[in-house]
């Protein structure tokens, strides 16, 4: 059995201290919450639910829906990657959507490089029911 450190951690315990990114170590977390009640919204519409500042590392976005009719997915990203942070996930059936949870590896800890909006994408038919969306992620 192996005893290795990750990046951050080596760098840390370095003699002497080699600094790390505060957004990555002991950096603020900071939430951005926002709720849109959909009403007959179309496939393909976009849902502006934070605005990040540059420099900002997501850390976990966490979108709670009601069952928001046959169909229905839900993707959450940027203008640039419409799912940078989650995957088109069903939302047929309320229910929750995790980035940690989903997979999205390449959103974990994706430093914006401008003040950069993040975006509810819906898809494959239309959305009514409420819609609540966390971004989490640290400055600093």
């Amino acid at each position: 059995m192996a005893s290795v450190k990750g990046t951050n951690f080596t760098n840390i315990t370095a003699d002497p201290v080699v600094n790390t990114d505060s957004g990555e170590w002991s950096g603020k977390l900071r939430v951005q919450y926002d709720v849109y009640e959909a009403s007959s919204l179309a496939s393909g519409s976009d849902i502006s639910v934070a605005r990040l500042p540059k420099g900002a590392k997501v850390y976990d976005v966490v979108i709670h829906h009601d069952a928001l009719g046959s169909g229905v997915t839900l993707a959450v990203g940027d203008s640039a990657d419409a799912d940078r942070y989650i995957t088109a996930t069903a939302a047929a059936t309320a229910g929750k959507v995790i980035m940690s949870e989903d997979g999205a590896i390449d959103g974990v800890a994706y430093e914006q490089t401008a003040e950069t909006d993040v975006l509810v994408t819906t898809g494959g038919g239309t959305a009514t029911g409420t819609i609540k969306c966390q971004v989490i992620y640290a400055v600093e």
